[in-house]
C-alpha cells in the first residue's frame, strides 16, 4: 500500500501504510493466553451474559495508562510516508524498555532497509519488523539515521543498539470485550503493536475518539498504551453500543488528536486484529548469529499433523561456543525439543547423536530464543546443526519457513543442504527438494572464545560483543 491521504483530519497529508501479513493466524482468534487472563475472573462469554456491562472488568483495573508510568516515548510523525508499521513496532519496543531505558530508535532505517519487495513508503507489518529485528539489522539509534518521510536511503554499516530475541503475537480479539490478552500484555510487557481501519468519517475530532463499524481491511498500524472501561459510548460518532475504549498512540505528530493520542472504542471492528509485542536485550548476550532467513517467517509448512521436525546445518566462522537457538511458533502452548549436533552426516543429524538437548513449552506464538543447558564449543570451520521437534496443538503447519512471495519476499533464496524437514524425526528431506528457495526459520547464537581452550562445553562467561554481517 502506498502512502494514503487521510482526508478531513487536519487538511494535511498523513500517511497510513499497514498491509496484512501473508501469514494466516485466524486459528488464534479469541484464544486466551493463560498468563494474561489469570487476572480476569470473567471470560468474554461471561461478559455477554451480563449484557456487556463495562463496569465488570475482572481483577483488572478499570483504567490503565502507560503514560502515567513513564512507559511510553514521545509521539513521532511519519508524515505522508506509509511507514505507520515501523512507528507502531518501535512504539512497542521503546515502551518495553521503559522506564529503565529511554531509547529513540530509527524508523527510517527500518522502513528503508527491511529487505522486502516493498518500497520504503509502500507499507509494511509486524512480521517485516520482526524479520529485520530478529536478524540483527536493528534497532539502530535515531541519531544515526534520522527520520525522513521522503528519504529512501540509509547510512551503511550501522550496528544494532539492542538484540531482539523475543517477539510475541497476541491473538486477535473475538469480540468487543475480548480484551484480557491485550490488557495483560500492556501490564506485563508495555505498549502493544496493533492495527485498525482508518477513515476520517469515523473520527470525532471534538472528543478525539474513533470507532469504525465496517468490514474493510485494516490500513493503519498504531500502538495501544492503555484502556478506560468507562469511556463514554456517547463520545463516539455514532455512539458505540457500550462504554469502553483503548488509549492509542498514533504517529501523526503531537499536534494531532490529544497530544498525538486518541481513544478507540472497544466496539471498533478492526482494532486488536493484528497484535504484537516487541522486546529487546543488551548486546552482550551473544556475539554471532547463524541464519538463512533474513526475511523471516513468510509461510508455514507441515505434514498433515501438528508435530514436525526441522533443522539447519551451519559451519562455524571462528572458535566459538553455541549458546542458544531461535525460531517462531504459530500456536499457543507449543512444545519443543531442541537438539544440537556436531558434524552432521544424516541430514541435520549425526550418527553420534546430539551433543545437548533442551525441551519446553512456549505459551505465546511468536519468535523465541531458547538457551541451551550448556555452551557447546566448536572450532572454526566445523560443521554443526540445530534441530527442533515442534508440536503446535491443533495446528497442522508447525514449521516456520522463509519463502519467496511475489511482491513481498521474492528475494528469498536457499541452497541445498541448508534446511531440512521431517515428519517423524527419522527420515529427513532437504527442503529445497520439496520447494525451491525455501529455508526453515531457525537461527543459532554463539559466543566468541578466542584464546580460550575448547573443551566439550564451556561455563557461562561474558565476552565483548561483536557483530557479524549477514
Amino acid at each position: 500500500m502506498t502512502a494514503t491521504p487521510v482526508g478531513g483530519v487536519t487538511g494535511e497529508m498523513r500517511g497510513l501504510g499497514y498491509i496484512p501479513s501473508p501469514l494466516d493466524r485466524s486459528h488464534l482468534k479469541g484464544v486466551k493466553i493463560p498468563r494474561y487472563n489469570s487476572r480476569a475472573t470473567l471470560t468474554a462469554e461471561d461478559w455477554s451474559l451480563t449484557g456487556g456491562s463495562e463496569s465488570i472488568s475482572g481483577s483488572y483495573p478499570s483504567t490503565y495508562d502507560l503514560r502515567t508510568l513513564e512507559r511510553v516515548t514521545p509521539v513521532k510523525n511519519q508524515g505522508s510516508c506509509g511507514s505507520c508499521w515501523a512507528f507502531a513496532s518501535y512504539g512497542s519496543l521503546e515502551s518495553a524498555l521503559r522506564p529503565a531505558e529511554l531509547w529513540d530508535l530509527s524508523e527510517n532505517n527500518l522502513k528503508n532497509t527491511h529487505g522486502f519487495d516493498l518500497a520504503p513508503c509502500s507499507g509494511g507489518n509486524a512480521d517485516m519488523s520482526a524479520a529485520y529485528l530478529a536478524r540483527w539489522s536493528g534497532p539502530v539509534d535515531e541519531a544515526g539515521d534520522p527520520y525522513s518521510a521522503s528519504g529512501a536511503l540509509s547510512p551503511a554499516g550501522l550496528l544494532p543498539r539492542k538484540h531482539v530475541q523475543e517477539i510475541s503475537y497476541i491473538p486477535a480479539r473475538a469480540s468487543s470485550l475480548d480484551n484480557a490478552n491485550i490488557k495483560g500484555a500492556l501490564m506485563e510487557d508495555g505498549a502493544v503493536y496493533s492495527s485498525l481501519y482508518w477513515i476520517s468519517s469515523s473520527y470525532n475530532s471534538s472528543s478525539k475518539s474513533y470507532r469504525y463499524s465496517g468490514t474493510s481491511s485494516s490500513n493503519h498500524a498504531i500502538a495501544i498504551v492503555g484502556w478506560d472501561d468507562s469511556y463514554e459510548r456517547s463520545r463516539f460518532t455514532p455512539p458505540a453500543p457500550g462504554n469502553g475504549a483503548f488509549i492509542v498512540k498514533n504517529s501523526w505528530g503531537s499536534s494531532w488528536g490529544s497530544g498525538g493520542y486518541f481513544h478507540v472504542s472497544y466496539y471498533d471492528t478492526r482494532i486488536g486484529g493484528d497484535n504484537a509485542v516487541f522486546t529487546a536485550e543488551d548486546l552482550g548476550n551473544y556475539d554471532q548469529i547463524y541464519q538463512y532467513d533474513p526475511l523471516g517467517w513468510t509461510a508455514s509448512f507441515g505434514f498433515g499433523s501438528d508435530t514436525a521436525w526441522f533443522g539447519n546445518v551451519f559451519t562455524t566462522a571462528s572458535d566459538e561456543a553455541v549458546t542458544a537457538v531461535g525460531f517462531y511458533t504459530s500456536q499457543v502452548n507449543s512444545s519443543f525439543l531442541v537438539s544440537l549436533y556436531r558434524n552432521p552426516s544424516t541430514g541435520p543429524e549425526s550418527t553420534e547423536g546430539p551433543i545437548t538437548t533442551v525441551t519446553g513449552t512456549l505459551s505465546l506464538p511468536g519468535y523465541h530464543t531458547i538457551l541451551l543447558p550448556e555452551q557447546v564449543s566448536l572450532r572454526e570451520g566445523e560443521s554443526f546443526s540445530a534441530t527442533v521437534r515442534l508440536k503446535t496443538p491443533g495446528y497442522r503447519y508447525p514449521v516456520p519457513v522463509e519463502a519467496p512471495i511475489a511482491g513481498y519476499s521474492s528475494r528469498a533464496t536457499a541452497g541445498s543442504g541448508q534446511s531440512w524437514v521431517s515428519s517423524d524425526g527419522n527420515l529427513w528431506r532437504d527442503l529445497t527438494t520439496i520447494s525451491s528457495n525455501r529455508n526453515v526459520c531457525l537461527k543459532v547464537y554463539s559466543r566468541l572464545t578466542e584464546g580460550i581452550p575448547l573443551p566439550g562445553t564451556l561455563p557461562l562467561a561474558p565476552t565483548p560483543p561483536r557483530m557479524v554481517p549477514l
